[in-house]
């Protein structure tokens, strides 16, 4: 990827630094109009990537639906009736589906649908009055569902399960002493904080008002560049642009905006500062633009949606749309203290646990013989010292669980659940020619697809998404390297096939029952019959069934 990157950086090197001059000159001393040129140019984006004449024409909900609410509130709802429309629907075939619908799907519906100029009473009851599953999304729901709130204006019925205040009491029962606030750990993230900060913000309620503002100190004291999981990038830096701005920070969102210069492409923004252009990293960086520009006409982006004629914008909608490129969204970065799982050849020569512990006891116990004779001969005293540590270290090693390889793959599950595991690569096979086999050799790709067969392993109760992967990757002899970290474990390569071995936007994800959960997979637990399953993606989800991440609310 990156000998792909230089060539086209090669090629292209004289329109490139021409676009990155005229954004630094732009970024220096931006106004509203010059914010809402920066976000025209995305808006382009968006419209070309479908192949339309202009933004709204054709425009459905799922298809740039962050686009189409900054749109709609730079520049009022006109044209975007049938968009409207499709929001309506959308909701209708959510509600009689009768299984599990994400909160945030019907969050999304509504804060669109406010921009957009529809009726948000229906979406608001299923995103958040009457909405009994927020927990079973996690700590993201309930953020989104109060930003909903803000957004619609909506007021709660009698019998309202959630409502602004007991949003808001629970959001700031998460935030952490130094201010920040994420989705599982203690180490703050900075999405997760911007969208806390720009959620209290918006919320008339005293309480939310001082817990805001200690999410936006915290988010003014990092350095270096906005980051998640450690990894500095667009989505990021756009996040902050957005807290900054509800939180009345403008100078430092100003500050903030100027970072989004080394992620500019012609036509579009890329996730990584070397990357290529991307559809989520465009609509978080569209959301900065607007953010900024409606702060200085008095409004804030999440905040109430207004679309009446008395309340239209001061811009005038451009005729002549610009243009980029095509995209998706981003990976879940790696984490801290990469760890492996070894897959070693099978047979060991009959070696075993007590055969290594023995040879290691041996080895420093002659050691400590050599340090007490020597000591003896020559009478020095640091010897006598060296000898008895290594005396207890030979003694013990007898403590330590060591065991072969084939001992430890070998052992069988312990517990009682039983789950059922897989993990493969089935979307990769039809991405071999963008294969980097510096990342992931071709020969380790298995030609059915399946890195782990489908099996069923046994865990004890309360086991991990995380442990029923190790588990079925020792029974089959797979390699499963991850990082752990504050924010919990994150697999970076099972049999060998690794993240970004396929651009960027590849990894492993994992899903159970069908769902992709918001967390890391060694936070979520498991019950009896559970189906667990790693996919491979080289499209952040979008080839595998999770629509979601690729359209991500964040």
């Amino acid at each position: 990827m990156k000998r792909i990157l230089r060539n086209i950086t090669a090629v292209c090197i004289a329109v490139i630094c021409a676009v990155q001059t005229a954004f630094s000159a732009a970024a220096e001393d931006m106004g509203s109009g010059d914010y809402a040129l920066l976000a025209e140019e995305c808006f382009g984006y968006f419209t070309e990537n479908r192949g339309a004449e202009s933004f709204w024409d054709g425009l459905e909900f799922g298809g740039a639906d962050w686009a189409a609410y900054c749109r709609a509130r730079l520049y009022g709802a006109d044209g975007a009736e049938d968009y409207a429309a499709s929001v309506q629907a959308k909701i209708s075939e959510l509600s009689e589906n009768g299984g599990f619908v994400k909160p945030t799907e019907y969050q999304r519906a509504a804060i669109c649908l406010a921009a957009a100029g529809g009726d948000t009473g229906a979406a608001a009851e299923l995103a958040v009055f009457h909405n009994e599953t927020l927990d079973r999304q996690g700590f993201n729901a309930y953020i989104w569902a109060l930003i909903a709130l803000n957004v619609t204006g909506e007021q709660p019925p009698e019998n309202a399960v959630n409502t602004a205040e007991t949003l808001v009491e629970y959001i700031v029962s998460k935030q952490h002493d130094d201010g920040s606030f994420s989705l599982f750990g203690d180490a703050g993230d900075v999405d997760i904080t911007a969208a806390a900060v720009y959620a209290l913000c918006g919320a008339d309620i005293p309480e939310a008002e001082q817990p805001a503002q200690r999410g936006a100190d915290w988010l003014c004291g990092i350095e270096g560049g906005y980051t998640s999981m450690g990894i500095r990038n667009c989505e990021s830096t756009a996040q902050a642009v957005i807290a900054l701005c509800a939180a009345g920070r403008t100078e430092k969102a100003e500050e903030a905006v100027q970072m989004l210069e080394e992620y500019r492409r012609e036509g579009g923004y890329a996730h990584l500062p070397d990357g290529e252009i991307n559809g989520l990293a465009t609509a978080q960086a569209l959301e900065a633009f607007t953010a900024l520009a409606l702060l200085e006409r008095g409004e804030d982006l999440f905040g109430a949606a207004r679309t009446t004629e008395s309340a239209q914008p001061e811009f005038e909608e451009p005729t002549d749309e610009v243009s980029p490129a095509e995209s998706v969204g981003e990976i879940q970065p790696a984490g801290e203290q990469e760890q492996f799982s070894d897959e070693l050849p099978a047979g060991s020569g009959g070696l075993t646990g007590d055969h290594i512990k023995a040879i290691i006891s041996a080895v420093v116990g002659l050691a400590a013989v050599v340090c007490a004779v020597i000591f003896i001969v020559r009478r020095k005293k640091a010897l006598a010292f060296f000898a008895a540590v290594l005396a207890l270290l030979g003694v013990g090693v007898w403590l330590l669980d060591i065991k072969s390889p084939e001992e430890y793959y070998s052992q069988g599950g312990v517990g009682t659940m039983r789950v059922t595991v897989s993990a493969d690569c089935l979307a990769a096979l039809d991405k071999m020619d963008k294969i980097d086999n510096t990342v992931n050799p071709v020969e380790v790709i298995p030609q059915d697809g399946m890195v782990i067969q489908r099996c069923e392993v046994l865990l004890p109760e309360g086991a991990s998404a995380f442990d029923a992967l190790t588990a079925a990757a020792r029974e089959q002899r797979v390699r499963v390297d991850y990082t752990g970290s504050a924010w919990g474990t994150y697999v970076r390569g099972i049999g060998y096939i690794y993240e970004f071995g396929f651009g960027e936007l590849s990894g492993w994800m994992y899903r159970v029952n069908g769902e992709f959960p918001e967390m890391s997979a060694s936070d979520l637990a498991l019950s009896e019959g559970d189906v667990v399953e790693f996919v491979y993606t080289c499209d952040i989800g979008r080839d595998v069934g999770d629509n979601y991440t690729a359209g991500s609310i964040q």
